[in-house]
């Protein structure tokens, strides 16, 4: 029983299957692209799988045979929905790299059904959100009276791939999250800018709606999260003014265009930089009586380091008996995961 990793010819997929051939790790190429993928197959050896979400009786059948489905190919309100339901029916785990608040929450609801099916559901396998939900659940453990999460991140001689900026061009317009009171609460993007100090260094950094508003809850019951990402300070102000600029975010004519220039101009971080860089993330708990507890990470750049442990994972869902239904990384596999990845450490 396979590992199957659909969109294997995206930029992150590109990553997953380098990490495979560099473990020697069986896994299945799949993807709609038959040109790409076939080709692939003949440089890596691995076998290939051409199939597209459309039809539910080719999905299936395309699934045949496989134990974990690793989806790496975003936007992902584009291709979860088939593929999980695919997988509900199958009795195949799910994984894949996303780290949209949305996806979270609509996984979760699907708890009951995974469970029933024996499969678990385990978005966010990357950089999005392996790392801070590793920190998030790291933190809980040394302040379990804590209540207030503040987490942050930001790459060092890293860069942006396409579909990374194809997910936020989709959701560009639609404004901020936080969890405030054990819900999860609207706020302007970029509500919130502070310093913050992540060991290697300091950066200046905005609140932004990254998928642990949704995961650090679950893994802990934490009532109150924010998460940062560096950003420049300029970038900060500019958003000041997102109201009036939403409509025009929002609108046929400016995501046309954009998405023209992210085709035409981006293509990801250069093998120098994936091999080089480093991905850094803080996190501080506080409780209600002003006790708090603060973590550090440095790993990998960030999608390297998300093809590591996207991988791992996938390998770990594959071989072991795991806990069924929804989970995240951290629930699944405790916050040690993280570290078991090379090059990684908590400090």
């Amino acid at each position: 029983m396979s590992i199957l990793v659909y969109g294997a010819n995206g930029y992150t997929g590109q990553l997953v299957v380098k990490a495979a051939s560099e473990q020697s790790v069986a896994i299945i190429l799949g993807g709609r692209n038959a040109v790409e993928i076939n080709a692939m197959a003949q440089r890596t050896g691995f076998e290939a799988c051409v199939f597209g979400l459309d039809e539910a009786v080719s999905l299936k059948k395309a699934l045949s045979g496989v134990r974990v489905v690793l989806n790496c190919a975003g936007p992902f309100p584009r291709t979860a929905p088939q593929l999980v339901e695919a997988c509900l029916e199958l009795g195949i785990h799910y994984l894949d790299i996303t780290g949209e608040i949305a996806m979270f929450e609509w996984m979760k609801t699907l708890d009951e059904r995974a469970k029933k099916a024996g499969i678990v559901l385990l978005p966010g396998v990357g950089f999005d959100v392996v790392p801070t939900d590793c920190v998030a659940k790291k933190l809980h453990q040394q302040l379990p009276e804590g209540n207030q999460l503040e987490m942050a991140f930001m790459n060092l001689g890293g860069g942006i791939s396409h579909g990374t900026l194809t997910t936020m061009l989709t959701n560009l317009g639609t404004g901020g999250a936080e969890r405030i009171k054990g819900k999860i609460k609207s706020k302007p993007l970029a509500a919130k800018g502070k310093i913050i100090d992540f060991g290697l260094k300091k950066r200046f950094c905005i609140s932004i709606p990254w998928g642990d508003v949704s995961t650090a809850h679950f893994g802990t019951g934490i009532a109150y999260t924010t998460i940062y990402s560096a950003a420049p300070k300029k970038f900060y102000y500019l958003l000041k003014m997102q109201a009036l600029l939403n409509p025009l975010f929002r609108s046929a004519f400016f995501r046309r265009w954009a998405q023209r220039k992210i085709d035409k101009s981006v293509f990801g971080p250069t093998p120098e930089q994936n091999a080089h860089g480093r991905s850094l993330v803080w996190g501080q708990l506080t409780a209600p009586d002003g006790k708090s507890a603060e973590i550090r990470f440095e790993g990998p750049e960030s999608y390297w380091l998300t093809a590591l442990v996207a991988l791992h994972i996938a390998k770990r869902v594959q071989s072991e008996v795991v806990k069924t239904g929804y989970q995240t990384p951290a629930s699944c596999f405790g916050p040690e995961l993280i570290l078991e990845i090379p090059g990684t450490r908590f400090f």
